[in-house]
């Protein structure tokens, strides 16, 4: 009997996790095509846009891959929307996530894309965990401020942007009667190697 309302009550928890994803996600699509379906009316408003592809080189050498698409819509911001694939194994843990994201980035220094900026975004991701042997899916949200510096190459398309973001690791995930070890507060330092297309 108890084992019974233990599974009822595990099984309620993993209806209402899954529910709570896919608003998630659906919610994430909505503005990514809103955010797109804009692009052409901020196109309008003046010809000298710059678009960049942005790869974050030091989170890729810690096992985050993340890929963004940054487009200016004024002289002094732009909005980022971005792909994000992490994988990282330690002694007990190993985890898988995907997902995506946007950011909002203020210049304050130059004009878009060069000089130093300040913004926030989110990230929301499908997560994977292992440890010891127990395996769970859930999802992480990450609400954050971030703040960089653009540098230009000379005569180069290329560009690199140091960045830091701060915020807050969301998710319901839980283990072994333990909670995962990368919820609450967090920081994302990364390079952002662009080019300006």
């Amino acid at each position: 009997m108890k084992n019974s309302r233990k599974y009822e009550v595990g099984s309620r928890k993993d209806k209402v996790g899954s529910r709570q994803r896919k608003n998630l996600l659906t919610s994430y699509f909505l503005l990514l095509t809103v955010l797109m379906a804009g692009q052409s009316a901020f196109a309008e408003e003046q010809t000298d846009r710059y678009r960049l592809a942005n790869l974050d080189g030091l989170g890729a050498v810690f096992g985050m891959a993340r890929v963004e698409y940054q487009q200016n819509i004024s002289e002094v911001s732009a909005l980022a929307l971005r792909g994000i694939f992490w994988h990282s194994n330690t002694e007990s843990w190993k985890w898988d996530a995907y997902g995506g994201g946007f950011s909002y980035r203020r210049y304050i220094t130059h004009k878009a894309p060069e000089g130093g900026w300040i913004g926030g975004g989110i990230d929301l991701m499908d997560l994977y965990a292992k440890y010891m042997g127990e395996k769970k899916r859930s999802y992480l949200i990450f609400p954050h401020a971030e703040a960089g510096y653009t540098f230009s190459f000379k005569d180069s398309k290329w560009m690199a942007t140091p960045s830091l973001s701060l915020g807050n690791h969301i998710t319901d995930m839980e283990i072994s009667n333990s909670n995962i070890p990368i919820s609450g507060a967090g920081m994302r330092l990364s390079v952002l190697l662009s080019y300006l297309f």
